[in-house]
């Protein structure tokens, strides 16, 4: 199975309606999760905001060897 990135829109606590990104990095059975990231895209550009994340969180090696120009990007 290929390695896998995904950085997904979630809640950060039950009580506070805060709300946020995270990263996962799936290598078969294996994940690897950032910390929880309080930013949003906005208007930027979805995987200009996921690269800027997983580069952030995991460094630029990480952000080199994925295949961006056919990543899926699931707006929230």
């Amino acid at each position: 199975m290929a390695r896998r990135v995904i950085v997904y829109h979630g809640m950060y606590g039950c009580d506070t309606g805060c709300c946020g990104h995270i990263v996962e990095i799936k290598d078969g059975e294996d994940t690897i999760k950032s910390d929880f990231n309080f930013s949003h895209p906005y208007d930027r550009d979805p995987r200009e905001y996921a690269k800027k994340l997983v580069k952030e969180s995991f460094g630029e090696d990480h952000v080199a060897d994925f295949d961006w120009e056919n990543c899926q990007i699931e707006n929230c």
